[in-house]
């Protein structure tokens, strides 16, 4: 009988966690008020549209189809800006989750041997394994510092 060799498996970058992403309330509060800011002015359209014409008659149709035609693009100037912030809110969570999981490579990252390092580039430019990239969030960059150091000593 054979015996067979056991392979070590090889563990993916696992995915980003639902609580790695910052949440954007603030964000999403603003989205729906541009929304509901909308929906107020298209009901407000048809009240005065109604009132206008029960008051006054055919002859004000001219100004309210004018006051109609500046508000309804006014509600849709709304509308997508509402939709806007939703998108930067979802651009935002891309990026984290991007950051987030390149810091992860780089944590995962193996130290090179004592001498093999050339300074942070080498010839070609490129960045050594051991150099840490600042990602602008001190607390991010201090783990990758801790995990680095823990790498090395490890």
């Amino acid at each position: 009988m054979e015996e067979q060799t056991k392979v070590p498996r090889v563990r993916g970058i696992p995915t980003v966690r639902q609580t790695d992403i910052e949440p954007y309330t603030a964000l999403k509060w603003v989205s729906t008020l541009f929304k509901a800011a909308s929906i107020f002015l298209a009901v407000a359209l048809a009240g005065e549209f109604v009132a206008g014409m029960r008051m006054e008659g055919s002859g004000i149709l001219p100004q309210l189809l004018g006051d109609l035609a500046r508000t309804a693009v006014f509600a849709v100037v709304l509308w997508g800006g509402g939709d806007l912030v939703r998108l930067l809110v979802q651009l935002g969570n891309d990026i984290r989750a991007q950051r987030i999981l390149l810091s992860r490579l780089v944590y995962r990252t193996p130290p090179r041997e004592a001498g093999q390092h050339t300074g942070p580039r080498n010839n070609a430019g490129a960045l050594e394994s051991d150099t840490l990239l600042q990602s602008g969030d001190a607390e991010e960059d201090a783990a990758a510092r801790r995990s680095l150091g823990e790498m090395a000593n490890g």
